[in-house]
């Protein structure tokens, strides 16, 4: 072909020339015939002098039409060299990658695809041309698949996050990430499409896996905590789902504050997840507090009451104790805070450190609320449950004084949940 195109252009120059003498011959015989009485080599000298220039003028125009039709010529094969050249790179490329990639019609049926792609499907390459990929599809994603080329070929947008399954030629299914974009012809119109085909079945397992390892670990890790809290709660008769409740209403405060301008950097999913888990530990230093003062019907004394204001620091050190043998922040951080400092107050008059304001942790804070609500609304051995009407004035009342402002600003915007959440877990 290149031979062929090589001797066209030269041809054509050739062609040129041949046409720049046979305007000559042409030119001077109709010389000599208006020039009858000259001899011919006069008729000659006489044509150089008076017709030559027309003549040389016409000639190099062809000269020059010859010259420009041999560049053409050339031009045009070196161009399409170079096009061949670089779709026989393009196409080593797509065959040396490892991904799948192939080009369809608009019928959906595959013209193209590469090795990795025959492979990925578990068929020879001359098994899948032709054949429409929708057949490969695993029949539960033919529709979102169907809906992934029309909203391409609508929208004329590339899609490349399209996760479905795959059948290969053992029926098995594989996990295929997938990409689409629009073909177009040289007028700009859409005669097809292409894309990537990664297979991802071995990374989805293994994410699934890693998933349920960690929902175990969570599992134990709530299991152990929940183990560690009804220490405390199965030695008092009168708390029922005590833990159960301040849970639910920790979270509660713990997200309407995640909204809170103060607190939006400071409080995250997983902040919301260990406080929800943690906030159960908050009495578990009543372990330590002697059952005839803990399961004493009636108020206590000033004296036992001294002793059961111990429960804090019993639980704090405890839970310290085993947090420092964790090598990162981790729930138990939470549970020493809030084990401490769930009896502090605002206004610096709780204990056992007396601390007031910004300096009590913000978990401690937000369970002391829980508490307290909870408290109020439960039935106890020296007084009778107050109704929840009465649990939110009381709330209100010691707002800046025993409770953060914001936090009570918080229970009162769901305070209609909390009342629910209490009548749902009812003793």
């Amino acid at each position: 072909m290149k031979k062929n195109l090589d001797r066209l252009a030269d041809s054509m120059l050739w062609f040129g020339i041949g046409l720049a003498l046979l305007y000559w011959c042409i030119k001077f015989g109709f010389f000599l015939l208006d020039h009858r009485n000259l001899t011919l080599s006069s008729a000659a000298g006489a044509f150089a002098s008076q017709g030559i220039y027309d003549a040389v003028i016409v000639g190099c125009l062809f000269l020059m039409f010859g010259s420009h039709a041999q560049f053409s010529i050339r031009k045009r094969r070196q161009a399409e060299e170079s096009l061949r050249e670089s779709e026989d790179k393009y196409r080593n490329i797509l065959e040396s990658i490892e991904e799948g990639y192939y080009e369809i019609g608009m019928d959906r049926r595959l013209s193209f695809a590469n090795d990795a792609m025959s492979r990925m499907l578990g068929y020879r390459h001359p098994e899948i041309i032709g054949r429409p990929i929708t057949e490969f599809v695993a029949p539960d994603y033919l529709e979102q698949a169907d809906r992934l080329f029309s909203r391409v070929a609508d929208d004329e947008q590339a899609v490349t996050t399209f996760e479905c399954e795959f059948q290969n030629s053992r029926k098995a299914k594989r996990i295929i990430e997938m990409s689409a974009s629009l073909i177009r012809d040289a007028k700009y119109r859409s005669t097809g499409f292409r894309g990537i085909l990664r297979d991802v079945t071995e990374r989805r397992m293994m994410e699934r896996q890693l998933i349920q390892s960690l929902k175990n670990v969570q599992e134990a890790r709530t299991g152990v905590i929940l183990g560690l809290a009804k220490l405390a709660e199965y030695r008092d008769e009168d708390t029922g789902r005590h833990l159960e409740r301040i849970r639910e209403f920790t979270r509660i405060l713990a997200l309407e504050l995640a909204n809170h301008p103060n607190y939006r950097d400071y409080i995250d999913e997983r902040y919301v997840e260990d406080i929800y888990v943690s906030s159960i530990l908050h009495d578990i230093g009543k372990v330590g507090v002697s059952d005839r003062i803990l399961l004493k019907p009636g108020r206590l004394t000033d004296e036992e009451f001294e002793e059961i204001k111990k429960h804090p620091l019993i639980g704090g050190n405890a839970l310290s104790a085993v947090d420092a043998h964790m090598k990162d922040t981790s729930f138990l951080t939470l549970g020493k805070e809030i084990a401490f400092h769930h009896h502090e107050k605002w206004n610096g008059q709780g204990y056992p450190f007396g601390l007031a304001g910004d300096r009590i942790p913000l978990s401690a804070r937000i369970v002391a609320l829980a508490d307290v609500y909870d408290a109020l609304t439960s039935k106890r051995a020296y007084k009778e449950a107050y109704p929840h009407r009465k649990a939110l004035e009381i709330i209100r009342d010691l707002r800046g004084e025993h409770f953060d402002p914001d936090i009570v600003d918080a229970f009162l915007i769901h305070q209609h949940t909390f009342e629910k959440i209490r009548a749902e877990l009812h003793a």
